[in-house]
């Protein structure tokens, strides 16, 4: 009687599901990282398109505690930022009820062209 020659070609099996779940591992791993990094970017990217924004209206509000507005709606513009990287912004005085204000700052589009933000609305009072 022969008998039959032990089977061979497992390792190579073994080899293949091995590189299997390693990339299997690989992809959910790198799924995470790459929707951590976009979430980042995104963050990223909202905090620097709104701080000129901010900073706007930081110095609107700035400005109203020197005083009260000389009309309502009283529109200026802000330039924030260093020479090569400012940038405009229309700072908007308005007045919903007796003593309350609301500011609101946006970047100056195109064709509006509003007077510099003063120094000081105590300046502007009417004599």
């Amino acid at each position: 009687m022969r008998t039959r020659p032990p089977r061979r070609g497992f390792a190579m099996v073994l080899v293949l599901v091995f590189i299997a779940l390693l990339l299997t591992f690989y992809s959910v791993a790198y799924r995470h990282v790459a929707a951590a990094l976009r979430v980042e970017t995104a963050r990223s990217l909202l905090r620097q398109r709104d701080a000129g924004a901010v900073h706007a209206l930081a110095r609107g509000l700035a400005l109203l505690e020197t005083g009260l507005p000389p009309s309502d709606p009283y529109v200026c513009e802000a330039t924030i930022g260093p020479p090569p990287d400012e940038g405009s912004f229309t700072v908007t005085f308005t007045s919903p009820g007796e003593g309350l204000w609301s500011v609101h700052a946006a970047p100056t589009q195109w064709p509006d062209n509003p007077p510099p933000m003063p120094a000081s609305f105590a300046e502007m009072a009417p004599p």
